[in-house]
């Protein structure tokens, strides 16, 4: 079983059931900045669970992107934070 796995999140009250996606994304504070890879664990339209290397240099708001031709891109606030994930909520 993986770190990630093995790790739960906080619990939280959801409205939207998540689905287990366990892709590559890229985030970055702003346009034009370098981009750091993270892997989207689990998804659902208001959310995502991250896994990051050090997410406490996770910024509180910043722009995940779903793949490098940048044609999808959400604004994410940070939800909560453990050892090596993050959950995040969508902005509109």
């Amino acid at each position: 079983m993986s770190q990630a796995e093995s790790e739960h999140p906080p619990p939280e009250p959801r409205t939207a059931p998540r689905t287990t996606v366990r892709r590559i994304g890229w985030l970055t504070k702003a346009k034009g900045e370098n981009l750091r890879e993270c892997v989207v664990f689990d998804e659902s339209e208001k959310g995502a669970r991250l896994v990051v290397d050090v997410p406490n240099e996770i910024p509180e708001t910043f722009y995940l992107y779903m793949s490098l031709d940048f044609t999808s891109r959400r604004r994410c606030r940070v939800a909560w934070r453990s050892k090596t994930q993050i959950g995040v909520e969508y902005l509109a």
